[in-house]
């Protein structure tokens, strides 16, 4: 009995004996047109076909390379062949590849090689490519298609698992480590967006507590999955990975991930306590990790604020990351995604050079991809701070600019909660609070735990002279992150529900806060001023004129006056200035 070592694959027609049912005429011809095709790629790509039955057909190559490139030319060439049927009649071919010992019988292979190729192509997406853990080995750097583990299988008859992977025929492989990856199938990214996936966390307490852990890790997941700044490795296939020691380096290169989310829970008398790291895939280096402790008899509650808290938290964290990424690439491999990541610590740097900074790599943004709509977004929400921080010497222009880069915008950002974001905030500072008001409540309906957005919500509250409504929105912005970059904004947002609701000397001792620990940030020394005189503290309030003159020399009340914020509060606006004039800032 001869025996060899074989790459085999093996395809058949999903729903077959549905199709055949509804016309078996038009469906017999489809297929043979289809197998004529068939028959040709494998030919092309040095194979044979050794056995058929009925819809499907067996083919041996022999490297497991050029049979993982036939399969991908299969499914990308078979539609066009049944394209002039109806769409619920058209034929879509699954595939599995396996590599494997056959016995060889004249022309015929047999065997445990062959039998896996047949279960692969059984589990087969209609469209789609399974390929087993033996194929996967010798494909690394070979083929430019992502490769996604779906985890072990069992199969009748075969006498251990199978590690099963998914060829993401659609897309170009995930770089090397270390390397930006591509987007696996169906994601909704673009522009090289990174990926994520939360992997089961390890459970330190008895095994009752294992619905609990498993609970967490799928709250998480799903909130993590409405962050549109990434995609998210579904639940699925990370919890394959249960109960094994992993090295994130290969989950990265499995799933073609760049970050991994780990974490272990402990339960000690009627307190939990949660520990949650993220992961470079690529470096194994720990970017971020929160630990979180609670009472049991809080349990799901308890559930739902860490999967609220760590997803506010891992998305700054991943976008610090891509911004170093970013910046360690040579200027003539920059896209417009490496454009955007270099212009976002500007973004959140609150004060006139850094939005000058800011406004041309977003400008090189586009000129690279003039469908970016993020990029018009964040150029709006530049534009707008140099017209809401009086920070521009041609408001008029800059006004005319936002509105302008915001209805660039809005064409493609229906899904992008940050480019919602971004033009809401926009709107906001141009004094259209409504309007901003409307995006803001798309951004958070597609992603409730965006701190920026519940930032930027709290302030359009308070600019319409809520501040009731605004103190529970940037409540909840600073409790889902933290640690953002934006935290002093939302500190100083919170600072003003509380001096409109007449908390004035709360209000100063929050600003001087944020005016210590941010020197760099001049605008919050304009409030300050006026809450402290406002409060009777004229102390206070010379203190922080004098500060305010010596960062922005040419600051004048009658400039600052004309910030259309102001539109909507005019009582407010009167109060203000009156305690500007208090503290003896020039009139103009």
């Amino acid at each position: 009995m001869d025996r060899k070592l074989a790459a085999i694959l093996s395809t058949d027609v999903s729903g077959y004996s549905r199709l055949a049912a509804l016309d078996e005429d038009g469906t017999v011809r489809a297929l043979n047109l289809c197998h004529d095709r068939i028959n040709t790629l494998v030919r092309d790509h040095g194979g044979r076909i050794f056995g058929t039955a009925g819809d499907g057909l067996v083919a041996e190559f022999p490297s497991v390379v050029q049979a993982v490139r036939c399969a991908v030319e299969i499914q990308r060439q078979l539609p066009g062949l049944s394209a002039n049927l109806p769409q619920d009649r058209r034929l879509e071919f699954r595939i599995g590849i396996n590599l494997g010992d056959v016995v060889v019988s004249g022309d015929d292979l047999l065997g445990d090689g062959v039998n896996v190729a047949a279960r692969l192509q059984q589990m087969a997406n209609p469209t789609g490519i399974c390929i087993s853990g033996s194929v996967r080995e010798h494909l690394d750097g070979k083929v430019p298609f992502a490769l996604t583990s779906v985890g072990e299988r069992t199969f009748k008859n075969m006498p251990r698992p199978i590690w099963v992977f998914e060829v993401d025929w659609s897309q170009d492989a995930p770089g090397e480590i270390g390397e930006r990856r591509a987007p696996l199938v169906g994601s909704r990214l673009d522009k090289d967006q990174p990926s994520i996936v939360i992997m089961p966390f390890d459970n330190l307490s008895g095994g009752e507590d294992e619905y609990f852990v498993d609970g967490v890790v799928e709250e998480i997941t799903a909130a993590l999955s409405r962050v549109r700044d990434f995609f998210v490795i579904a639940r699925q296939t990370a919890f394959t990975y249960k109960g094994h020691f992993v090295d994130v380096r290969n989950v990265g290169r499995e799933l073609g991930v760049a970050y991994v989310v780990e974490g272990t829970v402990r339960r000690g008398g009627d307190r939990l306590r949660i520990s949650v790291q993220l992961v470079d895939a690529g470096q194994r280096t720990q970017l971020w990790s929160e630990r979180y402790e609670g009472a049991t008899k809080d349990l799901f509650e308890f559930q739902d604020r860490i999967a609220a808290q760590v997803a506010g938290a891992i998305n700054p964290a991943v976008r610090n990351a891509e911004i170093e990424q970013s910046r360690r690439k040579p200027p003539s491999s920059l896209r417009a995604y490496d454009f955007v990541m270099r212009a976002y610590p500007y973004l959140w740097g609150h004060n006139k050079e850094a939005i000058r900074l800011a406004i041309p790599l977003l400008q090189n943004a586009i000129s690279v991809d003039p469908a970016y709509g993020r990029a018009y977004a964040l150029l709006a929400w530049c534009h707008a701070q140099n017209v809401g921080y009086t920070w521009t010497d041609e408001p008029g222009r800059d006004l005319e600019l936002t509105l302008s880069a915001i209805d660039a915008a809005a064409r493609s950002i229906d899904d992008d909660p940050t480019a919602l974001t971004a033009v809401g905030g926009a709107l906001s500072h141009c004094g259209e609070q409504e309007r901003a008001a409307a995006f803001l409540e798309i951004a958070l309906a597609l992603d409730p735990n965006s701190s920026w957005a519940w930032g930027r919500f709290g302030w359009v509250a308070s600019y319409k002279g809520e501040p009731d409504r605004a103190k529970e929105r940037f409540e909840r912005a600073m409790t889902l992150s933290p640690a953002d970059p934006l935290a002093f904004n939302m500190r100083m947002g919170y600072a003003l529900s509380l001096a409109l609701a007449g908390s004035l000397p709360e209000a100063v001792a929050i600003a001087r806060e944020v005016v210590s620990r941010h020197p760099e940030v001049t605008w919050p020394y304009r409030m300050m001023t006026a809450w402290s005189a406002m409060a009777g503290d004229r102390e206070t309030a010379r203190w922080a004129a004098t500060r305010l003159l010596a960062a922005e020399p040419n600051f004048t009340i009658e400039r600052y006056m004309t910030r259309p914020v102001f539109r909507d509060i005019p009582q407010w606006a009167d109060e203000m200035a009156e305690g500007l004039r208090q503290a003896g800032l020039p009139e103009r």
